[in-house]
Formats: C-alpha cells, structure tokens, sequence
C-alpha cells in the first residue's frame, strides 16, 4: 500500500474552492466525493476537479476540455503556466454568464459541519471574517510547504512510478516536455497498476478514425478524469486492442502538435464525454470517429457491440442468370456482390434512392475522387460524399459507371433505387427475383 506524501491536500484545496464558488451566490451544487468534486450548474453544465495525492496533480475537466495541473511553489500550474485557480475561476463565469438560469442562487449555500455559525449570524461582517480566513489558508499552506522533506522529488517520482508506471521521466518528477514526434499509430499507453490491454480473453475494441486529424483515446475510471490508459489513432486510420470488462469514462485529445499520451496535444483539445464506456467480456466494441464540421473538435463519436452473424445462404441461379434470394429473419433480402472486385454484401432497400456503402468498403476498393454532402441520417446529420464506381456485380451481373454514397461508420450496405432499375425484381412471400431488363 503507497502511503499519501499530501494527505490534506484534497481537503484544503476542495475547502477553497467551495469557498470560492459560495462567494458568487450562483445555482451552483456540490458534490465532494474522496479526491473528486463536482461542480454542477442549474442548465446540466459541470465542472469536475480530481486531485491525485500521490503524485501531486489535479486534473481539472468541463466542457471546454481538460487540463493538468501540478504543484510548483505552492501554486497549481499547468504546463502552460496557467494556474489552477484562476482558471477555474474563469470557467465559473463562463458557465455563469452562458445562461441566465445559471446566476440566479437557486438554493442557500452548502453550510459545512466545521464551518463557524456565527458567519451567518453577522452579514455585515462577512467580508472582514471571508479575508480573515483566507488569510489563514494563505498562512497554513506556507506553513505546510515548509514543513514538507528537503528531497520531495525523489519521493514525489517513486509514487508516480508506483501509480502511473507508463508515465516518461519527465512527467513523473513535475517537469514534462512535449515529445519530439508522433508516436506509431495504435500506440498503447497504460497509467494504472494492474489494467492491460492484451489479455486474449478480454473484449476487443476497434478504434476507427475518420476525423480528419489524430485522436487520443483517454480512459479513465468512472469519475474521474486521471487517465488509466490511452490509444493514439491516425486520421483515416484503425486500430485494436483488448479491455478487461468493466466501465471507464472517456476523454478525447485532438490536435496537430504532439505532446505526450498523458495529456495528448499541445495546441488541441481535450475533451469528455457525459456517458461511460461499458465492456462487457467476449463482447467485441467499435469506437468510431468521424468529422462534423471544419474544426478539429468537431466530431461525433458512435459506439456499438459487434455481434458475429452467421453467413448468409447464398441465392439460388437460374439458366438465364436471375437470382432467387430468400427472406432473412429479420424480414430483409442480401445479394452478393462487388465494388471494384471488393465483395460486398448487399441488403436490398426499395426506399433508398442511390446505393450506400461504407467508409472501409470504399478505402478497400480504392474511392477517392468523392464528392462531400451531408446526409440526414437516424443519429443527425452525417458527412459523407457520392462517388462514381467504374465497376460493380451484383450476382453474375455487371454493372458500370454507377453512383455510389460512401458513409462512414454504415454497418450495413444498401442496395438503392438506381441500381435495381435496372432489374425486373418481383416477390412472392419470402422469395425475391431478380433479372435482367
């Protein structure tokens, strides 16, 4: 068991900042949980501050992004200079001045058990005893610094070893610098004792990227914003790797110019998502990106569980090269087919005005003259681009020159209107036909 080199720190610091925000008399709740405090604001925003007393450092999360702060001469300081407080306080009247149901006080500031009664007895002193107390807290930390062992570096760097092994040199002993280059595309980064990313019997997570710029993966436990773990993807790029059942909260890092896998870029974003990761064993995952807009941290982000399917029997052919396919259970007809000789299973939509198929169908069949358009779909609006397909079959059929919509993250291809007109295609009950004009 690592002993706590700050075992007050969570407390003082959490102390005042609670002070801070109950000087603004905001609809504003609080939500002290150990090393986590929780700011919640009257339209659903929050900001979240999480402390690690070992290693020294607060992460510092809202909206906006993260932001890693650690202590030097008794101040918080990010690796931009910034400090901690400050920033928070700007956060606060970002969050305030958003919306105005936010600075109405909604309810009676939170009345802590060691806080003195008489502070609510005497208003009209309020503002001497508030600079009175800070004035305390100024006193105590001075006085705590002060105390604290001739040789903190050494003691500071062997409990980030202990809980943040993956971490470089830098980052454990407080003076991190931003790496030369990108790392490999898949790279894997693990912070905390105990989790892998390689165990053959746990799930295994696809991360595709069809943003146009790098992301960092940021896993973290459930609330909380210290990363466990982080996976560098490429734009345009996937990889793979296993989790161990369980939940975690995710961030995302995105940006041009490469820092580290702790914090990822230095010029981006970093950013949380409100609903957790769940994993459940041997039940594979896709995570994937892909752009909503011109800026890097517009993208949208979909997450599903790939269930394996049985292959579909194939139709049966008649003499003249017609095809008789069978209703699937799902009450839908599959053909068989090729985009630029890239089999592709095709589901038939009558409803569908032009054939669809996906992102990683197009890469393989080597699409890249597309047009971009943006395309109403049943999760909002996607960005997608229609492309023309020198050659494609559909059964022994040939076709060319065909319009094709290439959408990113389709889990299934779709076999339009411009395609079957040019088919006789009858039914009967769970039989379809279809043949040549």
């Amino acid at each position: 068991m690592t002993e706590n080199t700050h075992p007050d720190l969570a407390g003082a610091l959490f102390d005042h900042i609670e002070s801070m925000v109950r000087e603004r008399d905001a609809h504003i709740g609080e939500d002290r949980n150990g090393n986590a405090l929780r700011l919640e604001f009257a339209d659903g925003q929050r900001i979240v501050i999480n402390i690690d007393s070992h290693a020294g450092k607060v992460w510092l999360a809202s909206r906006a992004g993260g932001t890693e702060f650690e202590l030097k001469n008794g101040a918080w300081c990010a690796h931009d200079q910034s400090e901690l407080l400050q920033r928070l306080s700007a956060l606060i009247e970002q969050a305030i001045a958003s919306n105005p149901i936010n600075a109405r006080a909604g309810r009676a500031p939170k009345q802590r058990a060691d806080a003195p009664s008489f502070l609510d007895k005497e208003p009209n002193k309020s503002h001497g005893l508030r600079n009175l107390l800070i004035l305390a807290f100024a006193v105590l930390a001075g006085f705590w610094l002060a105390q604290r062992p001739s040789q903190p570096a050494t003691a500071n760097k062997e409990n980030a070893s202990t809980n943040l092994q993956h971490m470089t040199a830098g980052a454990a002993n407080g003076t991190r610098e931003c790496e030369a280059s990108l790392p490999a595309n898949g790279s894997i980064n693990i912070f905390s004792n105990g989790l892998r990313a390689d165990g053959p019997n746990d799930a295994e997570v696809t991360l595709k990227n069809d943003h146009a710029y790098p992301l960092l993966l940021i896993l973290a436990e459930p609330r909380t914003v210290i990363p466990s773990l982080s996976v560098l993807v490429y734009a345009r790029q996937t990889t793979t790797f296993h989790l161990p059942a369980g939940q975690y909260d995710m961030l995302f890092g995105v940006g041009n110019a490469w820092c580290d896998p702790h914090s990822g870029f230095s010029d981006g974003h970093l950013m949380k998502f409100d609903k957790s990761l769940t994993v459940q064993m041997d039940k594979p995952m896709q995570l994937a990106m892909q752009s909503s807009g011109a800026d890097m941290g517009d993208f949208q982000l979909f997450v599903k569980t790939l269930v394996t399917e049985a292959p579909l029997p194939p139709p049966t052919f008649t003499g003249d090269g017609s095809m008789v396919v069978q209703r699937q259970s799902n009450g839908h007809f599959y053909l068989p087919g090729t985009v630029a000789n890239v089999p592709v299973t095709f589901m038939v939509d009558t409803g569908a005005s032009v054939t669809s198929i996906s992102s990683d169908i197009a890469r393989q069949a080597g699409i890249h003259n597309c047009k971009e358009v943006q395309f109403q779909t049943a999760n909002g609006t996607a960005t997608g681009c229609i492309a023309l397909v020198p050659s494609m079959t559909l059964g022994n059929f040939v076709l060319q020159n065909i319009t094709v919509a290439v959408m990113p993250n389709m889990e299934t291809n779709l076999l339009g209107a411009n395609v079957l007109r040019n088919f006789q295609v009858s039914q009967s009950d769970s039989m379809m036909l279809i043949g040549r004009r």
